[in-house]
């Protein structure tokens, strides 16, 4: 792989002492559907952040021992972006060690996440945007390490009057039917003594948003508009 990635310099990926690494990795990269430019140049990236080291990598590494690995390279987007590819390759082979979730909460955090992607068959952006309203709401309407039996209707609306001071009326309304799902899965699985998903959504129109673009005949007709038959000559500010 490291051949078809470096056509001319794959002789000074193959001579290397981490060639076993960047192996696996251009092979990963691949296989999930990489292009190869971007496949190129992580595969160069781990090679810089592999050569810093010096010394090679343990059959199986935690994820801060990863972050290490890419810490003496510039904190700029592409080599973090190198890191988190790197650590999924690691997760893929069997490598990276599983680190304890200390997050609170993250048994229940856990089970609801199964639930949306095995039950539900959601997608995994919008897994994403489900546990980050959760775990943010978790953090304020529970402070500390209270159960989530202790929530009552009068946290819920403070986090959400809370939160409809920073996001628009149309975001609102995607962070409540989250909070209503994971809501309706504390009580079903017996972790709220009473339901408390009754929650009332913001009220949105159709049409109260300028177009995100205007229709071409209206473009067309703008154009048309403009008086043709003259120049105007723009005087250089002095």
């Amino acid at each position: 792989m490291l051949e078809q990635l470096f056509p001319k310099y794959h002789r000074r990926y193959s001579a290397s002492p981490h060639v076993k690494e960047l192996r696996a990795f251009a092979r990963w990269l691949t296989e999930v559907g990489y292009g190869r430019d971007p496949a190129h140049d992580h595969v160069r990236r781990l090679r810089e952040a592999l050569d810093l080291r010096g010394r090679r990598l343990q059959a199986r590494i935690d994820r801060t021992g990863v972050d290490d690995l890419f810490a003496r390279l510039p904190d700029i987007a592409t080599y973090r972006a190198t890191c988190r590819a790197f650590v999924r390759c690691l997760e893929a082979c069997g490598r990276l060690v599983a680190e304890p979730d200390r997050r609170p909460h993250a048994a229940t955090l856990v089970g609801y996440e199964y639930q949306l992607r095995t039950v539900r068959g959601l997608s995994n952006s919008t897994v994403t945007q489900h546990l980050a309203t959760v775990q943010a709401f978790l953090d304020e309407a529970l402070p500390g390490d209270s159960p989530i039996s202790a929530l009552t209707r009068a946290s819920i609306e403070q986090h959400l009057v809370t939160t409809g001071r920073r996001i628009s009326r149309q975001s609102m309304q995607h962070c409540v039917a989250r909070l209503r799902s994971f809501l309706r899965f504390c009580h079903s699985n017996s972790l709220l003594a009473q339901p408390l998903d009754a929650i009332d959504t913001p009220r949105v129109y159709r049409d109260e948003l300028p177009p995100r673009a205007l229709p071409w005949r209206i473009v067309t007709g703008l154009l048309r508009s403009i008086d043709r038959s003259t120049v105007s000559v723009v005087s250089p500010p002095s």
